[in-house]
C-alpha cells in the first residue's frame, strides 16, 4: 500500500521531464490525477477507521441509548465535539447540567451515572436532529450562572420557533469551540453551495467507493463521503455541489433501442482517420461527436475497429477506442471496465444521456449533437404524457439527435435546451428557408 501510494510522485516527475506536445503527456497527467485521487482516497478511509473506532466507544459508554432513527451512531457522522454543558429549555426555564455530543447530525446529551469505568458511564437523557436548528449568540455579554461562576451562552433554536435552548459555557474560547462545532453540523448538513442549485442533496454514506459526478473523482472516506440528491439521485462531492446545474427527475426508461446497421444513424460516418475526424470537428459546436471505422482495424482482441470522436472544447478532439469483451455466448462492448453494454448503439445511446466522465477524468461532457445534423419542423402541437419526452409548438424546429425509437415511431430530438423523444409522424424535414 505504501508504494502504491507513492506512485503519483514518479508519475509527477515523467509529467515534468515530458514536453507538452508529446503523445503521452495527456495520459500521464491523467494517470497522475488517478494515483493521486487514489492516495487522497486511502488516506481519508484510514482517518474514518479512526473516526469508527471514537464512534463505538462513545455507544459502549451511553446506557439506555434511543436515537430516532436507530441506535447505530455511524449514521449521524463524525463525532465533532463533546464535553459538559449547562442546558436549559425554555418551556421549563430549569438549568440541567449535561454532557453533550455533537455529532455531524445529531446533539445527543447524557447524564454521568457514576459507573464504574469500562461500563456504560452515561445515561442516555435525549437527542436533537441538528438539521431542524439553527444556532445563534444571544449576545457578547456575560450572564451569571446559579452557581456564582461567569457564563457565555449560545441560543440553541428550532427553525419552526418551536422550541429552543440556552446552553452557557464558562469561557468566550469554549463558547466559541462549541459555536464551530455545531456551525461545521449544520453546513455539512446544509452546505452553501445548495443555494445555487434546484437539487435535494443530502449527505449521505455510502457503502462502496463512488465517483462524483461532477469531477469523476473518488468521494473520500467511509463516512458522510459526500451528497446524493433526492431526486435525480446524482451523488457529488460538496465542493462540487454548486457546479451540477439543474435537477432532471430519474428519466424513465425510453423508447427501446432497436438492434439496426450503423448506418441508419446520423452520428456513423463509415471509415475515417483520426486527422480527418478531427478536422471535421474542429469548426463543429462543443458536444458535436460521430461514430467511426479505424482504418488501421483492430491491434489487438479486445479492441473493437470503431473509435468515439467527440469535440469537447474549443481546440481539443477527444478520440475513444471502443472496447469488446467476448464471453461464450455474448459480446459486450465498453469504453471502461466500469460499464459494459449489448451492443454500440446501446454504448452511444446511454452516453447522450449522461456524461463520460466514468471511463475519463474530467471529461464531463455528453455525446450531445450527431455530426450530420438533421432539422425537422413541428407540423402539430404535441403535449408530452411522460417525463422523457419533447413538447413541440406547430412550426418550432427540432434538431433530431437520435432515432433510436424509430421502429416504436419515436424520434429523439433537441429545441433550445430541452431534449426529449417525440413523434416521428409530427415532424417533417425543413427545407433550405426555414433552417
Amino acid at each position: 500500500m505504501q508504494r502504491i501510494l507513492k506512485y503519483h510522485l514518479l508519475l509527477d516527475k515523467l509529467v515534468q521531464e515530458t514536453v507538452p506536445t508529446h503523445e503521452d503527456f495527456r495520459g500521464l497527467e491523467r494517470a497522475k490525477e488517478a494515483m493521486v485521487d487514489v492516495a487522497q482516497y486511502s488516506n481519508e478511509v484510514k482517518r474514518d477507521s479512526e473516526h469508527l473506532i471514537v464512534i463505538q466507544k462513545v455507544k459502549e459508554s451511553i446506557s439506555d441509548l434511543n436515537l430516532p432513527n436507530g441506535n447505530n451512531l455511524e449514521q449521524y457522522g463524525r463525532l465533532l465535539l463533546d464535553g459538559d454543558l449547562n442546558i436549559k429549555a425554555h418551556e421549563d426555564q430549569k438549568m440541567k447540567h449535561r454532557y453533550a455530543f455533537v455529532f455531524e447530525k445529531v446533539m445527543i446529551l447524557v447524564k454521568n451515572s457514576n459507573t464504574k469505568i469500562g461500563e456504560a458511564q452515561y445515561s442516555f437523557r435525549e437527542a436533537h436532529n441538528l438539521l431542524e436548528y439553527r444556532i445563534e449568540i444571544l449576545n457578547s455579554r456575560r450572564t451569571l450562572g446559579r452557581d456564582g461562576r461567569m457564563k457565555y451562552s449560545l441560543l440553541l433554536a428550532r427553525k419552526t420557533q418551536a422550541t429552543a435552548f440556552t446552553l452557557y459555557m464558562k469561557t468566550e474560547e469554549e463558547r466559541e469551540k462549541w459555536k464551530r462545532a455545531f456551525e461545521t453540523a449544520m453546513e455539512t448538513l446544509e452546505p452553501v453551495g445548495c443555494k445555487n442549485t434546484d437539487h435535494k442533496f443530502a449527505i449521505h454514506t455510502f457503502d462502496t467507493p463512488v465517483i462524483c459526478r461532477h469531477c469523476s473523482k473518488f468521494l473520500k472516506g467511509k463516512i458522510h463521503q459526500g451528497y446524493r440528491c433526492k431526486v435525480c439521485e446524482i451523488i457529488v462531492h460538496r465542493g462540487c455541489i454548486s457546479s451540477t446545474g439543474r435537477c432532471k427527475q430519474q428519466q424513465q426508461t425510453p423508447p427501446p433501442v432497436c438492434d439496426r446497421l450503423l448506418s441508419e444513424f446520423n452520428w456513423f460516418v463509415g471509415t475515417m482517420n483520426r486527422d480527418s475526424a478531427t478536422q471535421r470537428l474542429e469548426n463543429k459546436k462543443i458536444g458535436t461527436y460521430l461514430l467511426r471505422v479505424r482504418p488501421q482495424g483492430a491491434s489487438h482482441e479486445s479492441e473493437t475497429i470503431y473509435a468515439l470522436s467527440l469535440k469537447t472544447d474549443k481546440k481539443i478532439i477527444k478520440h475513444m477506442k471502443i472496447y469488446q469483451k467476448k464471453e461464450p455466448q455474448n459480446v459486450f462492448y465498453y469504453l471502461s471496465t466500469r460499464r459494459y453494454f449489448k451492443t454500440i448503439i446501446e454504448l452511444v445511446s446511454f452516453y447522450e444521456r449522461n456524461d463520460l466522465g466514468e471511463n475519463f477524468a474530467g471529461l464531463n461532457q455528453l455525446l450531445q449533437w450527431p455530426f450530420k445534423e438533421e432539422i425537422v419542423v413541428a407540423i402539430y402541437d404535441f403535449a408530452p404524457s411522460e417525463l422523457n419526452q419533447l413538447p413541440m409548438r406547430q412550426g418550432c424546429q427540432v434538431i433530431v439527435i437520435g432515432k433510436e425509437g424509430d421502429s416504436k415511431g419515436w424520434w429523439r430530438g433537441k429545441t433550445l435546451e430541452k431534449v426529449g423523444f417525440f413523434p416521428k409522424e409530427y415532424v417533417r424535414p425543413a427545407v433550405s428557408g426555414e433552417v
